[in-house]
């Protein structure tokens, strides 16, 4: 690179009307006569040469990139590095026609059809927080590279750009973006930042106390987070501070995977920090301990969606933040959370009982309350008095009575259970089974005459039963009490639009038939017949596997939404008599194989010989 600049940098300075006949972009006779008429046409008015029409924003900018010596370089044939997007987001480069060409003596290299804006550099100093080399590069040319890079950028003429060139040097170019004047839900987090640094740069530091101007950026600029999380259906949003002069980082995480959502300069830290402190009623002078808070997002002007906070300090004084998107909403049908049909038969059976316990099983966002409420939502009728006792209450139901837990006041899952069974319920949820007080009163309510649901963090069906004998409770009442344990996992679904489809090589059949028996009593032979019967053919050379692509429909990535991996163990006299007599949980999970349950690697296998999961995912599932 530094070769490429170096022999690119021998053009002589020269003078605005000369670097126009040179151009041809004018004649020496239309400049002579602009020059009688006034001087300053060729000087520092040489903006008003567009307001006549002589020549166009681009032709003067290109003319007076080279009165100030600037590099000019083909966009065209110009090699990018692979890592240009990092450089400078895809959003920057299609709003003001740039592009990164790489890095030379320290500097980062940057083509633009207007390199001598002081606005430009100014805002991409503040963006990168690196110094700067300008060089010149026809519009029309960096417009056809970026749509290159990045097919979606829609192709742009000259007419609509974001940015008003028409000026000479002289006169710094002010970025005017198309929506300045537009409400937060339909600005640009980039154009906001910029205005932060712009505050900042000149003395209007983001404020950090509790008296927050609802029209400063730092304002908008959360808000305009938190309205784009919403937008793209992420499940939470993590912001990373670093020390000294490095960018923070804000990742959010869609169907599962961290995404890189913007890099915030480190002048910003602190006043988005405060500014979610604020929204979150927490202490903005503390920054030492971790601290949890909860944003009624409506309070704020936002849509009806409450975020739960926690604050956690870092070294060298820094606070990361988690920002858990809890929007309300309605149950999701049986059908839809990915259950085969055979589970979807006994999932159904067992929410019918009207007596026993019910436990959901997985780890953290494996979505255990959505399975619950689902449930719920098949016995919701006039007939039934539900309680349920959550924290937090993401899913509501017309019917249901939700109680919000509160352990500040005393109001945890077993005062709950205990006032529940006050009120004469039917069926109760408990939204976790922390301690060994909610389970005995769980497993009570359940000999009782009541349905009562509830989750456990263990990693599989089997392993649930152990945990909760290991937390003290009877193993006569627990096995008579249980009616089923569905364990489960999320993984990603294929994009429908891209995924492509090839048929499953003899070879790699011997493998998944030796992968789906693996760890169980099953023989190969039977593992084939259930693969067989899962991707609905007769024989290995009729199975089509499907792998993931990227189209526009999933934003390159191939995969779009999940899908659950469920294991699902009903309790019978067999598996009742190994509870009793403490059976380990080898034993246990080979019985309930036995007796047809599918595991998590089974599930995840089968659902990839049906082409509706990859191989990555569905072992995602159990390794």
């Amino acid at each position: 690179m530094r070769q490429v600049m170096d022999d690119l940098r021998s053009e002589p300075i020269v003078a605005l009307g000369a670097a126009m006949e040179q151009l041809g972009l004018l004649d020496h006779g239309t400049l002579e006569a602009l020059s009688h008429e006034n001087p300053d046409l060729l000087r520092s008015r040489s903006s008003d040469l567009v307001k006549r029409l002589l020549v166009t924003p681009e032709e003067l900018h290109h003319a007076l990139a080279r009165t100030a010596g600037i590099v000019e370089v083909d966009a065209a044939r110009f090699e990018l590095p692979a890592n240009a997007l990092e450089l400078l987001p895809i959003r920057t480069l299609r709003a003001l026609d740039l592009l990164v060409l790489g890095e030379s003596e320290g500097m980062l290299v940057v083509a633009s059809w207007c390199p001598t804006s002081e606005d430009v550099h100014g805002h991409l100093c503040a963006l990168t927080g690196r110094s700067l080399l300008m060089v010149w590069a026809d519009r029309e040319a960096i417009a056809s590279r970026i749509s290159q890079i990045d097919p979606l950028a829609p192709q742009k003429s000259p007419e609509s750009a974001t940015v008003h060139a028409g000026v000479p040097a002289s006169a710094p170019i002010a970025l005017h973006f198309e929506d300045k004047a537009l409400p937060v839900e339909q600005q640009d987090i980039e154009h906001i930042m910029s205005e932060a640094m712009r505050e900042l740069v000149s003395g209007k530091e983001p404020e950090e106390s509790t008296e927050v101007n609802e029209s400063s950026s730092m304002v908008r600029m959360v808000k305009r987070m938190i309205l784009d999380a919403q937008a793209m259906q992420v499940s939470d949003i993590h912001i990373e501070t670093n020390p000294g002069e490095e960018f923070t980082r804000i990742r959010m995480r869609r169907d599962g995977d961290l995404e890189l959502y913007q890099k915030l300069p480190p002048q910003l830290r602190s006043a988005m920090v405060s500014r979610i402190k604020v929204m979150a009623r927490l202490d903005i002078a503390e920054r030492r301990r971790p601290q949890d808070g909860k944003i009624n997002f409506a309070d704020f002007g936002g849509a009806n969606l409450e975020l739960r906070v926690a604050i956690m300090p870092t070294h060298d004084g820094m606070e990361d933040v988690v920002l858990r998107l809890l929007s309300s909403s309605k149950p999701i049908p049986l059908a839809w959370l990915g259950l085969q049909a055979r589970d979807t038969e006994v999932v159904t059976r067992m929410s019918s009982r009207s007596f026993g316990l019910i436990l959901a099983a997985g780890p953290t966002g494996s979505g255990k309350t959505t399975t619950l409420h689902s449930m719920l939502a098949e016995i919701n009728t006039d007939e039934k008095k539900i309680w349920t006792a959550e924290d937090p209450i993401e899913i509501t139901h017309p019917g249901l009575r939700q109680v919000q837990v509160n352990i500040k006041i005393g109001l945890t899952f077993a005062s709950a259970m205990r006032g529940f069974l006050r009120a004469d319920p039917d069926v109760i949820m408990i939204g976790e089974i922390r301690d060994e007080e909610t389970a005995k009163i769980a497993i009570e309510a359940s000999l009782t005459g009541h349905l009562v649901l509830s989750t456990l963090h263990t990693n599989n069906a089997s392993e649930s039963v152990v945990r909760l004998l290991d937390l003290g409770m009877d193993a006569m009442n627990f096995a008579d009490s249980l009616v089923g344990i569905v364990a489960q996992r999320l993984v990603r679904s294929l994009c429908t639009h891209c995924a492509h489809q090839r048929p499953l090589l003899p070879a790699q059949w011997t493998e998944v038939v030796k992968e789906y028996t693996y760890g169980s009593t099953l023989s190969e032979a039977e593992g084939g017949a259930r693969l067989l019967a899962a991707a609905g053919v007769d024989n290995p050379e009729q199975v089509l596997i499907k792998t993931a692509h990227g189209c526009e429909h999933c934003g390159g990535k191939g995969y779009k939404g999940r899908m659950g991996i469920y294991e699902i163990l009903e309790n019978n006299a067999e598996i009742r008599l190994l509870i009793q007599r403490r059976a380990r949980p080898r034993e246990i999970f080979d019985e309930a194989i036995r007796c047809g349950m599918r595991s998590l690697r089974h599930d995840a296998l089968e659902k990839w010989v049906h082409g509706r999961i990859d191989l990555r995912q569905a072992r995602v599932a159990y390794l």
